[in-house]
């Protein structure tokens, strides 16, 4: 349910302020934390947003303006969650078809396999938790404990170089 008003480009960050309730999916509901989740964001991912946006407004201006939402369908309502994971699915078929390299993922997938990069780069889990608007430590590290292994011989060959510099 994110709108065109939540892209602060010149801030880079993205408002996650509200989802679709799959109860009713033409209405929104708060996160589950109950509160907006702000994320960095980087240039290219704003870049395409961008040029996303301008097609959009080629479309009608309606869908382009900062109460529109920006995956919204083409009379800027919101889209059922079923519809988006089917669309999803049906594109992604269709480029792993074309190219067998591409493997396929799921929407969740993504999430999880951009906090597993995140984790696995090095990044404090802190931060992965903030990204992923979990409300603690704790579900982060549950979920991504199978990180765990890769983490612990990354630390070990840290440490090891780190002793034969001393």
């Amino acid at each position: 349910a994110l709108k065109w008003s939540d892209i602060n480009s010149k801030a880079m960050r993205v408002s996650s302020r509200r989802a679709v309730d799959t109860d009713d999916w033409t209405k929104t509901k708060p996160p589950k934390t109950g509160n907006a989740r702000v994320i960095d964001v980087d240039a290219e991912t704003l870049k395409v947003l961008a040029s996303y946006k301008v097609a959009r407004a080629e479309v009608s201006f309606e869908l382009a303006k900062a109460d529109a939402y920006v995956f919204g369908d083409d009379d800027g309502k919101l889209r059922s969650p079923d519809a988006m994971t089917s669309l999803w699915d049906r594109r992604l078929k269709w480029v792993t078809a074309k190219y067998d390299s591409l493997h396929r993922v799921t929407i969740k997938g993504l999430r999880h396999t951009h906090a597993t990069l995140l984790l696995e780069l090095g990044e404090h889990p802190k931060v992965v938790q903030e990204r992923l608007g979990h409300s603690t430590i704790t579900t982060t590290m549950n979920i991504y404990s199978h990180v765990t292994p890769t983490m612990q011989k990354a630390a070990v060959d840290r440490f090891a170089a780190h002793l034969d510099q001393a």
